[in-house]
């Protein structure tokens, strides 16, 4: 409702110039990264947070379904139809540090991939604590934001198996970072290159 109430005021703004254009999609973005607290108690934390990725552009898998992606609001199941989310795939999506508020209790995400995520800031990563017992795959890459600081909570996320980190122009030392998160995740294998990589796939 929230965003339906601003739509004449939304309407107004995308008449004027570009960087007043600019300025509402990022209104737009914050009011689809929010949590909604009344949905949350309604349809439960995976659900909403599937809802939340795929209204944002992304799509997600379920332990039940692994090897469906799951990107059409409307083709997901039923609201009393139980589900986990396995895995988040935010490719050139538009979310944001406030909206991983919605992996809280998202208790078997074991990957996840950040590629091209625009709206993402430089301390968007700190969400991924929600996770972190579960986590076990990251990709980050094409979030342009995120720098040599914003990569370093990585290094928290203890029990990391494979990390992928490429196409960062805004981190100006990456075999810095890599090697800082080297040292706190020694068993995690990491790859940090300005080249195209791909998670392998959990065997």
């Amino acid at each position: 409702m929230l965003l339906l109430n601003k739509l004449p005021r939304i309407t107004q703004l995308l008449a004027r110039d570009p960087k007043d254009q600019r300025g509402i999609w990022g209104y737009v973005a914050v009011a689809f990264n929010q949590v909604d607290a009344d949905r949350l108690s309604k349809v439960g934390a995976n659900r909403l947070c599937a809802e939340w990725i795929i209204k944002n552009g992304g799509g997600v898998r379920f332990v039940e379904a692994p090897s469906r992606l799951w990107k059409d609001y409307n083709s997901l199941p039923g609201e009393n139809t139980q589900f986990c989310i396995k895995v988040v795939d935010a490719s050139n999506s538009s979310i944001m540090k406030i909206g991983l508020e919605h992996l809280k209790n998202c208790k078997s995400i074991d990957t996840v991939i950040f590629h091209n995520c625009k709206h993402l800031e430089n301390d968007g990563l700190e969400g991924l604590h929600h996770i972190s017992s579960s986590l076990q795959r990251l990709q980050v890459s094409g979030c342009y934001n995120i720098t040599d600081s914003g990569l370093a909570v990585i290094g928290e996320l203890k029990n990391l198996r494979q990390l992928l980190i490429f196409d960062m122009i805004f981190v100006k030392n990456m075999e810095a970072v890599a090697a800082s998160l080297k040292k706190q995740l020694p068993n995690c294998d990491i790859k940090a290159t300005k080249m195209g990589l791909t998670l392998k796939t959990k065997e």
